[in-house]
């Protein structure tokens, strides 16, 4: 109701959609302000930066401002993912490259943004959708998948740093 009100006192007209958009991105800042908080009462340090992270230069930029900071970099928790639920005959190329894409491309070009970090722990957060699948979710299974194999990669070139990819 507060965001059609603000909508309507700046001459807006807004779609129930955007109405719900609008709130979501409300509600996303919340938590994400929230979980910084809770980390810092337990003690730690932590920033949140909203990058494209299949934006190399973007992802660098972000990261050169945290190393110039605090320091190298040691850990690394890459979540990104979208969806785009149809049956595999419905998807479009751009659906499998989105999701795809910005879970596999994302880490890996995360991963390529900090090559040269002493990097002690790894977290890339896959899904049980790459071993039993979910009906719609074929590109994002696959992606989990690729993400698994990424982790055994990351493994290899870091033999020194716990690498996990988390079946969430």
């Amino acid at each position: 109701e507060a965001l059609l009100a603000d909508a309507k006192a700046n001459g807006e007209t807004v779609s129930p959609r955007e109405l719900g958009a609008r709130a979501k991105r409300i509600l996303a800042g919340r938590e994400v302000r929230g979980t910084l908080a809770a980390i810092e009462r337990a003690g730690g340090r932590a920033r949140y930066v909203a990058a494209d992270v299949l934006d190399g230069d973007a992802i660098r930029a972000a990261l050169t401002t945290v190393r110039e900071d605090w320091g190298p970099i040691t850990g690394i928790v890459h979540g990104a993912g979208v969806l785009a639920d149809k049956h595999l005959v419905d998807k479009s190329d751009d659906d499998f490259a989105r999701v795809y894409g910005t879970k596999v491309d994302g880490a890996r070009a995360l991963l390529d943004a900090l090559s040269d970090d002493p990097i002690a722990s790894v977290m890339l957060f896959g899904s049980v959708a790459a071993r039993f699948g979910n009906v719609g979710q074929s590109d994002y299974a696959m992606a989990n998948a690729a993400l698994d194999a990424l982790a055994l990669e990351e493994r290899a070139r870091r033999p020194d740093a716990r690498v996990r990819c988390i079946a969430w």
